[in-house]
């Protein structure tokens, strides 16, 4: 199933949908193909292979009480599965309860014409760029420079590539059709040192759209076993109250609070700590946090949401302040804004909302300059448990890293926890670094937050 035959079928099944009685529709086709390729001491142990293809559909039906939706899947293309997946849907629908508020897939901002033709140039079929031998020996090769880095190393938890292509296609029943492609690789590597109760593990990864893009995997490996072999002889420490670094991988999730907090579908269910914080000053004024749903370094570039809304690069935070909630557009509709092109859709159930390429701007500070300044705090490598309560802003998480004494990483430390509200988090940031990294489509640098409560022993 080419690209073309996908937009031809999904636009078939919209046609379908609409003789078997569905006021409006709209459909979404994706084919997966890919390879996950695991190796453990230097043996292969698994090579999977993915090829997963389906089309669903959403239709409305006017009840006569309003318009009721329903949806489902199927991955029988046939001209009698997408007729019998578009009486099914169409069935559901007649018998669901009507919403005063459903937004069938008329009136969207949609990309137009020249625009499909500009993205299509600047975005040629995406290809991951590996072959199986080739990931398979990037496996290997990142193993055996994890295992030789140290005789410290006590085991492996093995090494692990992924690569991959999809393709997704979308209609509605306005007359909207439109595809893209995404393409994604990956090298990851566990390891473990010490023996005993003193154990000790950490990881490291690597992720980009082409294989090419990827890190070394002997630099990867050699990551792994480093940041492994800091850790040893970590013990507890005091309670407390201090600062508290987050590295950059770590950091990613405080940008996920914001964004679960922010999403328009937890506004309407009242649901975040942020339900009335538009326009309102959250983080200090150095912090800007954007959504660039085309950025050479993302993997979260599309053109269009799950609804078929242009997707537009979009300031979340500005100089600090919360510019508005991300929505779609049910979302939109009952907020009273206007769509922000965030819905994320999958093959069957309603739209959620997501962000494309996440990014909090760096500043020229290094992480060095950062540590200089704290006489007392935590550098935290790794997070456990999921402490967090969306309503309230309460935060707790267990949590292992580093101690840092008079600007300086002094010991590795486990065993306790750190807590707050996200509101107090945001507002009391205190630094962020120069080193930008990206995970796959968020990007953040380190970030020192102030006045943290540890319990610790």
């Amino acid at each position: 199933m080419n690209n073309q035959s996908m937009t031809d079928i999904a636009s078939q099944l919209v046609d379908i949908a609409k003789q078997s009685g569905a006021s409006h529709a709209d459909a979404l086709s994706v084919i997966d193909t890919g390879e996950s390729i695991d190796v453990r001491h230097g043996k292969l142990e698994s090579i999977e292979h993915e090829d997963s293809r389906g089309i669903g559909l959403r239709a409305f039906v006017d009840t006569g009480k309003g318009l009721a939706f329903a949806s489902a899947s199927t991955s029988d293309v046939s001209e009698k599965g997408l007729k019998q997946l578009a009486e099914q849907v169409v069935n559901m629908a007649n018998i669901s309860e009507p919403d005063p508020d459903a937004m069938p897939p008329i009136g969207a901002t949609h990309p137009s014409t020249d625009e499909l033709h500009a993205w299509q140039e600047k975005h040629p079929h995406q290809q991951h760029g590996w072959t199986t031998e080739q990931a398979k020996e990037a496996a290997f090769s990142c193993e055996a420079a994890a295992l030789a880095y140290s005789d410290k190393i006590a085991n492996s938890e093995g090494a692990s590539t992924s690569f991959g292509e999809t393709s997704i296609a979308y209609a509605a029943s306005d007359g909207f059709v439109a595809d893209y492609e995404r393409a994604s690789s990956s090298l990851s590597i566990s390891v473990i040192a010490g023996e005993g109760e003193s154990m000790q593990r950490d990881y490291a990864y690597t992720r980009a759209r082409k294989a090419q893009a990827l890190r070394n995997p002997a630099e990867v490996g050699q990551e792994a076993s480093e940041r492994t072999l800091r850790l040893l002889g970590a013990s507890g420490l005091s309670s407390r109250n201090t600062t508290v670094v987050f590295e950059p991988r770590i950091a990613t999730s405080i940008l996920s609070h914001l964004v679960s907090a922010i999403n328009g579908r937890a506004i309407l269910q009242k649901r975040s700590f942020l339900h009335d914080a538009v326009n309102e000053k959250i983080f200090p004024d150095f912090i800007h946090i954007n959504d660039d749903p085309d950025h050479m370094d993302g993997m979260g570039n599309r053109l269009f949401d799950g609804e078929g809304t242009r997707c537009s690069a979009r300031n979340i935070i500005e100089q600090g302040k919360l510019t508005g909630f991300l929505t779609d557009r049910y979302a939109a509709k009952r907020l009273g804004t206007t769509p922000t092109g965030h819905a994320r859709r999958g093959l069957t159930g309603d739209t959620g909302i997501g962000t494309s390429n996440l990014i909090l701007q760096p500043s020229k500070e290094s992480l060095d300059s950062i540590l200089h300044d704290i006489n007392d705090g935590i550098l935290i490598t790794e997070l456990m448990g999921f402490g967090i309560n969306g309503v309230t802003g309460d935060y707790s998480r267990g949590a292992s890293g580093f101690l840092i004494e008079h600007g300086k990483i002094s010991r590795p430390i486990q065993g306790f926890t750190i807590a707050s509200n996200l509101k107090d988090m945001f507002a009391n940031i205190s630094h962020i670094g120069n080193d930008l990294t990206w995970f796959g489509s968020t990007a953040v640098p380190s970030i020192a937050i102030e006045n943290m409560t540890i319990a610790g022993q």
